[in-house]
């Protein structure tokens, strides 16, 4: 338990300085809370959904945090998934593996760039990559 919490707090160090202000916070708040989920806070903390929500996607897209499960939602009896902040690791893990994904992503758009598109789903086409590569660049 103490090797888990010491990486957990040495992953936070190493990240704290790169993450956006509510980013941050929200991260601060999931490693307070141990496992949760957006809703949990908004209710807890009195946030509105529309401020946390979008923060635990960038957690988990970014790889700082993971879902673990799901849980019911108390008002509406739907499950909600819960997340936790992941380890060094499972950080290094999860990143190698959306990269890989992205990678191949935008290979496939790549290919799709030498049929002979039209230039208005050629144009989608090359957003499309833009956005891969600054998805892989935000790893």
């Amino acid at each position: 338990m103490i090797t888990t919490t010491q990486n957990r707090n040495s992953s936070f160090v190493a990240i704290a300085d790169k993450l956006p202000k509510k980013r941050k916070y929200v991260y601060e708040i999931i490693e307070a809370l141990g496992v949760t989920s957006p809703q949990e806070i908004c209710d807890k903390y009195s946030f509105k959904f529309n401020e946390i929500a979008p923060r635990f996607t960038e957690l988990k897209n970014s790889a700082h945090i993971k879902i673990v499960g799901y849980r019911e939602n108390k008002r509406s009896k739907h499950p909600n998934a819960i997340y936790r902040i992941t380890t060094a690791d499972e950080m290094i893990d999860i990143k190698n593996k959306r990269y890989q994904e992205l990678v191949d992503k935008k290979d496939k758009l790549v290919s799709d760039l030498i049929l002979n598109l039209s230039p208005i789903t050629k144009e989608i086409v090359v957003k499309e990559v833009k956005k891969i590569d600054t998805q892989i660049k935000n790893l």
